[in-house]
């Protein structure tokens, strides 16, 4: 059970502090998200449950953002990786060790895990599963990449791409994953630095500092420049659109111009279809945002975002 105290309206936006209050697991304690703001349009479908409600629950080792991953199932599952070793289901309690540490894990729509050193992408070989205290697995490699120390992003449905930088030429290469060929093709030179990218096949967004940037039919244009914070991650689906992350923010972007809907301190996020997950290893909680295809329909303008550090 959670329980929504609505604190502000203005015009057609609400801003909502969420809040948990439970009879049944905590005896009526009251649990909170620390430093955390919703802000959604009043009429809007955009709905929001819990996965994982904030609690006591016990952590494994090493809980902290920087050492965190995020991501979720095709079961809805969420599952979080602790410092390229440990992966966990926080609702089951299930933990496995993988082999071989991993710098970054992404999720696939249709439910494959790949994983990533910088140099190959792999994902989990069950049959070599070794069930002892904590099971053990081992990574299978599918395909190298092109350079040494590339980063692996998702995009909408399956896309799955790369990018390094050409220590030759100093720019950087972005590629796409072809599953037939298990291999990665070049789409898209940058002389920018990428800092996150999606999309789908060859229509990408691309974020560089504070900027995002479309590069659509060998075209590139502006897509969206953040007023305050550098953009960290990208998230796309061909239902629900483009949406950002900042070190304190998520953001849904319309036309040139965003809603910032949540602000926290450094969020994990996965987005799958219409539907977004948000973790907070703050309060070991997991949040869902339902019907984000909703967002499409409105036209706003925000011409300030508050800054978290300010409001708080």
């Amino acid at each position: 059970m959670y329980m929504i105290h609505l604190c502000m309206r203005y015009k057609n936006l609400i801003i909502i502090f969420i809040l948990l209050f439970s009879t049944f697991v905590y005896a009526e304690k009251l649990h909170f998200i620390p430093r955390t703001v919703i802000v959604l349009p009043e009429t809007s479908l955009v709905k929001i449950k819990w996965i994982l409600v904030p609690g006591d629950k016990d952590r494994p080792p090493d809980v902290s953002s920087e050492n965190i991953q995020f991501v979720v199932d095709y079961k809805n599952n969420p599952l979080i990786a602790y410092s390229g070793k440990l992966l966990f289901n926080p609702l089951s309690g299930y933990i496995v060790k993988l082999n071989q540490p991993f710098k970054e894990m992404i999720c696939l729509d249709n439910g494959v895990l790949i994983f990533s050193d910088g140099r190959a992408v792999y994902y989990i070989d069950n049959e070599k599963l070794q069930k002892t205290d904590i099971p053990q697995a081992s990574l299978k490699q599918i395909a190298t990449l092109p350079f040494n120390d590339g980063r692996i992003f998702k995009g909408s449905g399956n896309s799955l791409y790369a990018v390094a930088r050409n220590s030759k030429t100093g720019k950087y290469e972005i590629f796409l994953f072809n599953p037939l060929r298990k291999n990665f093709n070049r789409i898209l030179v940058s002389n920018k630095p990428v800092n996150a990218l999606t999309g789908t096949g060859s229509h990408l967004f691309l974020a560089t500092g504070r900027q995002i940037e479309e590069f659509l039919n060998d075209k590139r244009r502006l897509f969206y420049e953040h007023p305050r914070e550098d953009i960290l991650e990208l998230f796309y689906s061909n239902e629900a659109g483009v949406f950002y992350k900042t070190s304190h923010g998520i953001g849904f972007v319309k036309d040139g111009n965003s809603l910032e809907f949540l602000q926290s301190d450094n969020p994990e996020v996965f987005l799958k279809g219409a539907s977004m997950f948000v973790f907070f290893s703050n309060a070991m909680a997991v949040l869902e945002f339902v019907n984000l295809d909703d967002l499409k329909n409105y036209s706003f303008k925000v011409l300030k975002i508050v800054d978290i550090n300010k409001t708080f």
